[in-house]
């Protein structure tokens, strides 16, 4: 009579051949220990020096562990949508800052590329502010006929906000596509320099 096996015993004669990548074992761990202290330095900048951590560190480990903070550091580095945003890029300079080695022209270069994301973050805001406001403009019209329609169909006066409307959110959701992806792209332009530099 055959033996009826577990899934527990099939699964382990299914994976029996599978070997093991020790070494991206280790990558993946590193990475992720080097995310989760950009991720407390983003939260609390004196809880932890960059620095320190990585210095703690040699051969392969440390360039693992660097990489993932700066993979974190870049990652937060991101078109804002609001004013309060913008606070985040002064944090974001000194952590990347502090993962440079030669600390002469490439700490100048980076601040000058971080004052050109500053500035154009800042551009990138108004012309979300601009756009909104000119399309606003544009529907007041289309809005105010609706309005007419409607006090005629129903006898009562009704007011309508763009935001009412999905013709506009749809257009509005467009655009800003638009403007994103051009944005995006010197932004991911940048962010390849900054790398560079780290």
């Amino acid at each position: 009579m055959s033996k009826i096996k577990s899934a527990l015993e099939l699964a382990l004669e299914r994976t029996a051949d599978v070997k093991i990548d020790k070494e991206a074992v280790r990558k993946d761990e590193y990475t992720y220990k080097g995310k989760s202290t950009a991720g407390r330095y983003l939260t609390d900048p004196n809880s932890v020096s960059l620095k320190d951590e990585i210095d703690a560190l040699k051969g392969d480990e440390q360039t693992w562990y660097k990489r993932g903070i700066i993979d974190t550091l870049l990652a937060n580095l991101t078109l804002p949508r609001y004013e309060d945003d913008l606070s985040r890029m002064p944090l974001i300079t000194d952590g990347l800052k502090s993962l440079i080695k030669n600390r002469g022209p490439e700490v100048k270069n980076l601040d000058y590329l971080m004052n050109q994301y500053a500035d154009l973050f800042k551009q990138y805001l108004e012309n979300l502010d601009k756009l909104e406001n000119q399309l606003r403009g544009q529907w007041e019209p289309r809005l105010r006929q609706k309005e007419a329609q409607l006090k005629k169909q129903t006898g009562q006066d009704v007011r309508l906000t763009p935001e009412q409307d999905p013709e506009f959110a749809k257009v509005l959701s467009e655009e800003l596509s638009r403007i994103d992806a051009q944005y995006t792209e010197v932004l991911s332009q940048g962010k390849e320099e900054i790398r560079k530099m780290v």
